[in-house]
């Protein structure tokens, strides 16, 4: 429900960001490689933004649902921001003041972690329930590159269910991540390995 912050090596915290409402979940905390004040906070309640290393904060993103409003990833890149949320994906051209929502799968399913590597940042990676999709061109478009067949409220079956209601649907597909020292190395996560 909260981000604490030390300065002393982990001798004392102190709290820099309470989220308020009714999901207070802080999901995912980043820290803009282009600006060391910049700190991003993805929360159950929107995208928070600090530009003085978390003294301040202003949501930058609030979404028109909760499933929207559950922001669970963020890569910040030098000319776009994309947002992870449980309702789809979200990109900003102007460094947070507005957002679009992506179309197509990615912007209607459930946003699990994305991934770039900075040697070539025009490669985007997003996991999600329906797959991990990439694109190369800045999001122009967006391929299906790995499947990992959603699960019903958690637990493992044999057949790919698409009927499935979304808050039903899980994914197999834990987290992303791309190797910062191999273009051709992306690593993901998965609930069998």
């Amino acid at each position: 429900n909260a981000i604490l912050k030390s300065e002393d090596g982990g001798a004392s915290w102190r709290n820099i960001l309470s989220v308020r409402g009714q999901n207070r979940a802080i999901n995912f905390i980043l820290f803009d490689s282009q600006n060391k004040n910049s700190l991003y906070a993805a929360t159950g309640n929107g995208l928070f933004l600090s530009a003085n290393q978390g003294k301040d904060w202003k949501r930058i993103f609030q979404g028109k649902n909760y499933l929207e409003n559950e922001c669970r990833s963020i890569a910040v890149l030098p000319t776009v921001i994309y947002l992870g949320t449980k309702g789809g994906l979200f990109v900003s051209k102007d460094r947070g003041r507005s957002w679009y929502k992506e179309k197509g799968k990615l912007g209607s399913s459930n946003i699990l972690a994305i991934a770039y590597n900075k040697i070539e940042p025009k490669y985007i990676y997003v996991a999600c329930i329906d797959g991990v999709f990439r694109t190369v061109d800045e999001g122009q478009v967006w391929e299906r590159i790995f499947v990992a067949h959603p699960v019903e409220n958690g637990f493992e079956t044999e057949e790919e269910a698409e009927d499935q209601d979304e808050q039903e649907r899980f994914s197999g597909i834990r987290y992303i991540s791309c190797d910062p020292n191999n273009l051709n190395c992306l690593y993901v996560a998965t609930s069998k390995g």
